[in-house]
């Protein structure tokens, strides 16, 4: 990513960076190397979002506080957690100076985390949704389909418009140029309060990642 950056041309002002903090670094000592390390190998001054990884309970609290002396030294722009549940909010609230700015989580159609999205919402927690398109999982349901058939759009982008009308960003991972372009392509037209409400409709609570609860870091 920092060769990217470097032979791009493009002015570092108008990019936004995201990096994380791994499960097996966190911890107050290791956040801070840990962190050094990153701008070190991206080869930039600062990121524009730092991130910690999993709620790993027993380190969190003192990765945290790692996070908000470098959010206060101006190296990272905004800081925040990934797939942390209200538990763990609460939890690490109990000792933080900073509230969470950022709140990455797996959500889309299947696992729309409307609980999790609306208690991040009282607190002006951003949401962000990664897997928005449950790993590929949806791009083939019948319902979004029939959804994109109406407004001449296909499923992944009728998925992300979805997201952006509930006030949520979303992640879409690709390495496929049209594809990347097409998933930009979802500004032009907008999913009826109907058509929003058959895809909630979708939900089942299926993950195609971990669940937090239950997480457990892998040796």
């Amino acid at each position: 990513v920092g060769e990217g950056i470097k032979q791009s041309g493009i002015n570092r002002e108008d990019l936004f960076v995201t990096t994380k903090v791994y499960n097996d670094m966190q911890g107050y000592d290791e956040t801070h190397a840990s962190f050094n390390e990153s701008l070190e190998r991206l080869q930039l001054d600062y990121v524009d979002l730092y991130l910690i990884h999993w709620p790993i309970t027993e380190k969190y609290h003192e990765t945290w506080r790692a996070m908000e002396e470098i959010y206060e030294s101006g190296r990272a722009k905004a800081i925040g957690i990934s797939n942390f549940h209200p538990q763990h909010i609460e939890d690490l609230m109990t000792t933080a100076k900073i509230k969470p700015m950022i709140n990455q989580i797996e959500l889309h159609p299947g696992l729309n985390q409307k609980d999790l999205v609306a208690y991040c919402k009282e607190r002006d927690i951003a949401i962000t949704a990664y897997s928005p398109l449950g790993h590929g999982s949806l791009l083939e349901n019948p319902v979004i389909k029939e959804i994109g058939e109406t407004h001449n759009k296909s499923i992944a982008q009728i998925i992300l418009r979805w997201d952006i009308q509930n006030g949520i960003t979303a992640i879409p991972k690709s390495v496929n140029k049209d594809r990347i372009a097409s998933n930009l392509d979802v500004f032009d037209f907008e999913l009826s309060d109907n058509e929003m409400a058959k895809i909630d409709e979708l939900h089942t609570g299926e993950r195609v990642n971990k669940n937090p609860n239950i997480f457990v870091i892998e040796k």
